[in-house]
């Protein structure tokens, strides 16, 4: 990695620094040569900079060292996929005829059945 200044904020904004800088510094304190206020002062940031660049990067290694989980098998099998498939098929068909019967009778009734009426 090649030394990079921190891309510092203007006009009171909070500083911002890229990943790999901040890698970087974290790398170089870990190394055990220099204490964090060295490294620091090489890189312009204060301790505390530092201490949160290197808590950061360890948290994350952390993250990443865990082993992955496996995600959780499905208790479905291929047919009760199926069968779910066929009442979900038939519930819509149900629907449809049931929209067809109500248009049926708001014809030959002349009113809506769909319409909500107020409740008292």
């Amino acid at each position: 990695m090649k030394n990079e200044k921190p891309n510092k904020g203007k006009g009171g904004r909070i500083a911002t620094y890229s990943e790999s800088l901040k890698v970087q510094v974290a790398l170089e304190y870990l190394d055990g040569d220099y204490s964090q206020a060295q490294v620091g002062r090489k890189y312009g940031l204060s301790e505390d900079t530092v201490n949160w660049f290197v808590t950061c990067y360890k948290r994350n290694q952390a993250v990443m060292m865990k082993e992955p989980t496996e995600p959780e098998k499905s208790s479905f099998t291929d047919e009760d996929r199926r069968a779910l498939e066929k009442r979900v098929a038939m519930a819509e068909l149900k629907v449809v005829v049931l929209e067809k019967v109500i248009a049926i009778a708001n014809k030959k009734y002349n009113t809506d059945l769909k319409k909500k009426t107020g409740q008292k």
